[in-house]
């Protein structure tokens, strides 16, 4: 079994694993982009911030076929909320909570627990 994002024939993992992907590059680049070559990294770093903000509009935007993937959705948007520690734009939070209606009494049950 894997881990909490490897459900078979979904289309919200390989989504979820490219924001991810994405969102470590960026992260690796900020950490180290600056210290030799400034002018060379801050195009690359506007691109990897806008690649970034597609992936997760991507997401966002997207209805689970299952209740499993709307589960991973909804525990991926959250951490990617807290861990970015901003208030979140309130059109994204109202956009996945529409996509997620449909899953609503299988979330629920989950959050519960």
């Amino acid at each position: 079994m894997g881990g909490p994002f490897d459900a078979s024939e979904s289309t919200i993992s390989p989504m979820i694993e490219s924001h991810r992907r994405l969102r470590t590059q960026r992260a690796a680049l900020e950490r180290r982009g600056w210290l030799g070559r400034p002018l060379l990294c801050f195009p690359l770093l506007i691109c990897m911030r806008w690649r970034e903000r597609r992936a997760l509009a991507k997401l966002v935007a997207i209805v689970p076929s299952t209740a499993e993937d709307a589960r991973c959705k909804l525990i991926y948007v959250m951490a990617n909320m807290i861990a970015d520690r901003s208030t979140g734009q309130r059109e994204d939070v109202a956009t996945v909570m529409k996509t997620l209606r449909s899953h609503k009494h299988s979330l629920t049950r989950f959050l519960r627990k």
